[in-house]
């Protein structure tokens, strides 16, 4: 099985020669898919021996046209600040989701260590489409190339917000198998600071504006809460869905 890892990439130079360099030890091919950043994020890549492309358009336009190139039989849509661990391996199904293991320092990285360590608890609930806080990142190529066709092209060049949430739709509206998850796949970098974490939202908030009156709209209205949690559960995750709410429902809806 031969394995293409695609990367978005803007103004990402801080973390992508880690994430490059761990993507190559395990994969066949790695894809950096650069929105023309400003600094020399490209230069990086290409470097640590990224195949490197650049595209003007949004995150989700990126994960689209790096799949198009790729020769892998699966494909990891990666984020500019994740990073493989020993424990992606053992691969079963079509549609994988890779649970994130926290790493970084401050507030920020309290708050999403929090979450992410009560939601990968729940996976099974949290793998709903709709409501679920896990959403895959590893797909078989045709599967995925056949998903990408289903999304507006207008709406696809401007995501940049819940864009893996509309890749996983329409991938499971035409997939009827198991989705696997694997624990601890990969490292999730979480280093803002609180107020630039709270911006991120806001912007992620405004931006989601786009799936009003789509076929997308619900997964915006729905995902308010983790599915499947306990009431104690529910409690610890209060801030860390306060500090992300607040923010994002004051971009979309204002």
């Amino acid at each position: 099985m031969k394995l293409s890892v695609i990367i978005p990439t803007f103004n990402s130079s801080r973390t992508i020669h880690l994430v490059v360099r761990s993507a190559l030890k395990i994969a066949d091919e790695v894809i950096v898919v650069d929105s023309f950043s400003s600094d020399n994020t490209a230069e990086i890549a290409e470097k640590e021996g990224a195949k490197v492309i650049q595209v003007k358009g949004s995150r989700l336009i990126a994960r689209i046209d790096g799949s198009k190139i790729a020769k892998g039989d699966y494909i990891v849509n990666l984020d500019s600040d994740m990073y493989f661990s020993e424990n992606f391996k053992g691969f079963e199904e079509k549609v994988i989701a890779l649970g994130e293991i926290t790493v970084g320092k401050g507030l920020v990285h309290k708050i999403m260590s929090i979450d992410r360590e009560i939601t990968h608890k729940k996976w099974r609930e949290n793998l709903d489409v709709i409501k679920g806080g896990i959403i895959p990142r590893m797909y078989e190529r045709e599967l995925l190339l056949k998903a990408y066709e289903n999304i507006p092209r207008s709406l696809a060049e401007r995501l940049n917000a819940f864009e893996d949430s509309v890749i996983y739709y329409e991938v499971m509206k035409i997939y009827k198998g198991k989705v696997q998850f694997i624990p601890n796949a990969v490292y999730h970098i979480e280093d803002d600071s609180l107020p630039q974490f709270i911006r991120k939202w806001y912007k992620y908030g405004k931006n989601a504006k786009l799936l009003k009156g789509t076929k997308y709209e619900i997964i915006a209205k729905e995902r308010k809460t983790r599915p499947g949690l306990t009431t104690s559960e529910k409690i610890k995750l209060l801030i860390p869905t306060l500090v992300k709410g607040i923010p994002f429902t004051l971009g979309y809806y204002f």
